[in-house]
């Protein structure tokens, strides 16, 4: 049975750090209180500063606990390097020819990122001639406060004042209500700072960090690549001093064999991972590879895009579902951006929503008069309203002939249309909504659209190889599909 699937996007957990050694447990004063003998009375005055005294201390050893002692043990990662696409503009501290170079991914709204934001401040200051950080946006779908949050940081960052917006994003949870009032402060040109907060540049430059982290197997925040090597999680100020004194002296070696400080990173990427294929783990019994290509088809399904697109994208999507709601708006935003991509609309109404059966056919009836997409936003624009809706409402309202809406409606044919919709997400494997076939390619969840960015763009380079060898653009598709699986093969999973 299909369910509905928000996405594979969430919030990376800490990491859980193991027990200082050295340190337990004790039973405390009482345990021998029979051995010690009575004190004396003080001073209330005494006691009263000695309780003060107490508290002062206690909060200075727990900075210092949090920030500089605790345990430092930690995993290294010795495996594959990630080289990270850079633009070369992105918010950066440290030397250019650090020894170490820290690209960090987060989400404002993310919890986990703002807790690994102190620790690694902290050591930061500790090594300011050796190591740099970068810091690239990965707003999680799941989060709606967050890309607003990154856009205004990259604001902020046009006018030389990244850092400190930057951590009041965090400490704020990313609500921006207080954005011109902090611009102020700051000493910002505020009109400028709302202005870039709302441009198409800063929405580029946001995606384009996303996209990149895409690229390279980042789902979740915080993620952390250090000379290449991948950190998920928070981390504590010790872990961070033992994850860099070891990338310093493998880096010293490069030194001292030669390498010039300032092409240390490049040398470490030269072999470094740049793309990373989607991950068969956590997949479900019988759910399709994301790595494989199916013959999804098309036929005469509402489309948006031309016939000829060199990459097509197949949704499976129920209008009840909130998820898919989200997935509505990315459909736009693909055919929008992308003149050569075209999306196709299937309908996969769960059972559980129980008018998601009756919005199909009004959406397919809408279809008959050229408005499915009219009638397919509103239907998501009334998502919460819809368990009472009367549809012929909306056919009146988007300029249908609601005598032919009615009639159409009922047609059986439409049913038809709705139940071999069900049959072929079946044969795919289609488990949830929304899903989608990219080329051919499952993509599972409401996921952004940088991460249809980065599967479009890959798909668009093969499929404009066939063109290059001869293959009528209008034929691309049905070319693909005549080597793609025809089916989920049996115990995949």
């Amino acid at each position: 049975m299909a369910t509905e699937d928000p996405s594979n996007e969430s919030d990376a957990s800490a990491p859980r750090a193991k027990a200082p050694e050295g340190r337990a447990e004790t039973a405390g004063p009482e345990a021998d209180a029979a051995n010690t003998p009575p004190k004396k009375k003080g001073s209330p005055i005494a006691g009263i500063l000695g309780f003060i005294a107490a508290l002062g201390a206690g909060f200075f050893i727990g900075q210092w606990i949090n920030n500089r002692g605790g345990s430092d043990d930690v995993e290294l990662e010795s495996g594959a390097r990630y080289k990270v696409e850079l633009r070369g503009d992105e918010p950066t501290r440290g030397p250019e020819d650090a020894l170490v170079t820290i690209v960090e991914f987060a989400d404002y709204q993310c919890p986990y990122c703002a807790k690994a934001a102190v620790p690694l401040d902290d050591v930061l200051e500790d090594y300011e001639e050796d190591v740099r950080l970068i810091y690239k946006h990965y707003p999680l779908p799941s989060h709606g406060k967050a890309i607003p949050a990154a856009r205004a940081a990259w604001a902020a960052h046009q006018q030389g004042k990244f850092w400190p917006i930057h951590a009041w994003l965090f400490e704020h949870k990313a609500e921006l209500t207080q954005l011109e009032a902090k611009g102020k402060e700051l000493a910002l040109d505020v009109p400028k700072l709302l202005a870039d907060t709302a441009s198409d540049a800063a929405a580029k430059a946001v995606d384009g960090d996303f996209l990149a982290g895409a690229r390279i197997g980042v789902t979740g925040t915080p993620v952390f690549f250090v000379n290449g090597h991948r950190y998920v999680g928070a981390r504590s100020a010790p872990q961070w001093r033992t994850i860099i004194e070891d990338e310093l002296k493998q880096a010293e070696r490069l030194v001292d064999a030669g390498t010039p400080r300032a092409q240390v990173y490049a040398t470490l990427m030269q072999d470094a991972i740049e793309q990373e294929q989607a991950k068969k783990a956590g997949r479900r019994p019988g759910e399709p590879d994301p790595n494989e290509t199916y013959a999804v088809t098309v036929d005469d399904r509402p489309a948006l895009g031309p016939a000829d697109a060199l990459v097509t994208v197949v949704v499976f999507s129920d209008f009840q579902c909130p998820f898919c709601a989200r997935l509505a708006t990315t459909a736009h935003e693909l055919a929008d951006k992308h003149p050569d991509v075209r999306v196709v609309f299937r309908n996969l109404p769960l059972p559980n929503h129980s008018r998601a059966r009756e919005a199909a056919r009004a959406a397919l009836a809408a279809a008959r008069q050229g408005k499915f997409w009219e009638m397919h936003d509103a239907l998501f624009a009334a998502q919460k309203a819809l368990s009472g809706a009367d549809f012929s409402t909306f056919a009146e309202k988007i300029g249908l002939d609601t005598a032919q809406f009615a009639s159409d409606v009922a047609d059986a044919q439409i049913e038809q249309m709705i139940a071999e919709d069900e049959t072929l997400a079946t044969t795919f494997g289609v488990q949830s909504t929304p899903s989608a076939f990219v080329n051919g390619r499952y993509v599972r969840g409401a996921q952004a659209t940088a991460v249809y960015d980065a599967i479009i763009e890959q798909e668009r380079a093969k499929a404009q190889s066939l063109v290059d060898a001869g293959t009528p653009r209008e034929q691309v598709y049905a070319k693909i599909m005549e080597t793609a699986a025809t089916s989920v093969a049996k115990g995949e999973g």
